[in-house]
């Protein structure tokens, strides 16, 4: 496969996925974690980074063995063949398509505190109005019209914004903790005092619903932007690792400037019944309460710009998800044009358009960010399983980066990632199953219409992991036919996903797919 020019070098990527990863969620997750958590926060992030650094790691060697962009359709049909690789790339795909449009949506919002005209009073809280809506969309062209000049003209603007991205966050935990660090709100229960509860329903609820895995979940930026990156195969996995690090670090700071910044009369009905509200979020009605009208300046800027730079990354990102699967022949074939600058500008079109339309939906960032987080681990949970489908496949690959201890971590990575997608919430697995297995009916349907192969023998493991899931989110949880709450749901994910992840690497193609195009080292 060729085409795309390989211009990116270790800190471009590295930056790619700080931007990734920090987006609007720094501005909203902090809250709705301590919320969910209170102080056992701290501990959610540090258990959604190692989740997400099992990940990375999985995908670092992926990433080294295949250096291309879009691979996350790629590297499931390379071990499982078509319909595996619809699938994952399907996944990844939607939940592209919807971050850049959710991050556009928080822009405006953001803005509305100074030109209200841009939004409308809903009956149930703020909508964008025809104007705003029309903002919008002019700003989804712009940034169309960014990734459509070439990657490096992209990393230019991400390589700036990134910068204002790590100073901003820094600069804000620094002057919280320095104004209002009061320690003795990290012993404030999440319900009401004297009331018992357990610590686990609310880190499991913090790591999905509070967007902290959904925030973590951006190292994948560089692998999808892999093609376009020299010295793929080393500098693709260190990206992956310094940039989701880096990330981490500055979340935790955030997280814990935010505990001991909240006034603690605001906490008398503990950290479940906190209320923060202010154009910008709960971070500016923290520093207003405080005084600190630098800060509120600098968090309504960053606003913008944070979330503004992750939604011209991944609007990049999707289109060239749809132009791997165009390639690929998992979507039409049109797909696959470059333009002049060498990049995917039939995908970005596409995405532009669609992302247009999502914008009359009016999702708000709290309303999908658990669906979106069911739908992006999905996508990725087929990683670990990939991965050893290929050392049986191609042993003798040069792999510029081995994972240790694979045939431990690997079911390990997509028993955590089963929970993890259960922790989503039952409607919000519904809705991702919804828009997964529909999908992929259809195509298996469409493909055996046409004669086409399908490799179902190699991808129908998929169907029963999926309904799965599916079914253990409608009998587990509090308050389900099954009893026991989060506990008895983390039971059962584990046990089903560690039964199906060996039938899932067992239904591995004989040899890897020659139909993924890829050069393998």
């Amino acid at each position: 496969m060729s085409g795309l020019t390989r211009s990116l070098g270790l800190r471009s990527l590295t930056l790619a996925v700080v931007s990734g990863t920090i987006g609007s969620g720094w501005l909203f997750a902090p809250f709705y974690a301590a919320r969910s958590a209170g102080a056992a926060s701290l501990i959610a992030w540090v258990l959604g980074g190692v989740l997400a650094f099992g990940l990375a790691m999985v995908f670092a060697e992926l990433g080294a063995l295949v250096p291309s962009s879009g691979a996350l359709a790629q590297i499931p049909m390379l071990s499982h063949g078509r319909l595996a690789g619809f699938i994952g790339g399907w996944c990844a795909w939607i939940a592209y398509l919807a971050l850049p449009t959710i991050e556009v949506l928080a822009m405006i919002q953001y803005l509305a505190s100074d030109l209200p005209w841009l939004t409308l009073d809903g009956g149930q809280g703020q909508v964008l109005s025809p104007l705003g809506m029309g903002c919008a969309a002019v700003l989804l062209v712009l940034m169309t019209w960014v990734n459509l000049s070439g990657v490096q003209t992209l990393a230019r603007w991400i390589d700036t914004l990134t910068g204002w991205k790590l100073v901003v966050p820094l600069l804000i935990s620094a002057a919280l903790m320095l104004s209002a660090a009061d320690w003795s709100n990290l012993l404030v229960s999440v319900g009401p005092p004297n009331q018992g509860e357990s610590w686990l329903p609310g880190v499991v609820q913090a790591i999905s619903g509070g967007g902290i895995l959904f925030s973590l979940l951006g190292f994948r930026t560089a692998m999808d932007l892999a093609g376009e990156a020299r010295d793929p195969q080393r500098t693709v996995p260190l990206a992956m690792g310094l940039g989701l690090g880096l990330s981490i670090a500055i979340y935790l700071l955030l997280q814990l400037a935010f505990l001991v910044a909240v006034p603690h009369g605001s906490l008398n009905g503990g950290w479940g019944a906190l209320q923060l509200s202010a154009h910008g979020g709960p971070l500016v009605a923290i520093a207003m309460g405080l005084g600190l009208s630098w800060v509120v300046g600098l968090l309504l800027s960053d606003a913008v710009i944070s979330p503004g730079a992750t939604a011209m990354t991944y609007l990049g990102l999707s289109g060239r998800v749809a132009w791997m699967m165009g390639n690929l022949g998992l979507l039409p074939k049109r797909l696959e044009h470059l333009n002049r600058q060498a990049v995917p500008s039939t995908a970005l079109v596409l995405s532009l358009v669609i992302g247009i339309v999502m914008l009359l939906l009016g999702p708000s960032w709290q309303q999908v960010v658990s669906f979106l987080t069911a739908c992006l681990v999905i996508a990725l949970a087929v990683g670990p399983v990939s991965l050893l489908a290929l050392r049986h496949q191609l042993p003798t690959a040069q792999r510029a980066f081995a994972l240790p201890w694979a045939a431990v971590i690997c079911p390990l990575t997509f028993m955590i990632s089963s929970c993890a997608v259960l922790w989503c919430g039952r409607s919000a697995v519904e809705g991702a199953m919804a828009l997964v297995l529909v999908p992929a009916l259809i195509f298996a349907g469409i493909n055996h219409w046409k004669g086409q192969r399908v490799d179902g023998a190699h991808g129908r493991w998929w169907f029963g992991y999926l309904l799965g899931l599916l079914l253990l989110a409608e009998v587990s949880g509090p308050d389900r036919l099954v009893p026991g709450g989060e506990l008895t749901q983390i039971i059962l994910a584990s046990a089903f996903s560690l039964a199906m992840f060996p039938i899932a690497v067992g239904a591995r193609l004989q040899q890897a797919s020659s139909e993924a195009k890829v050069q393998i080292n």
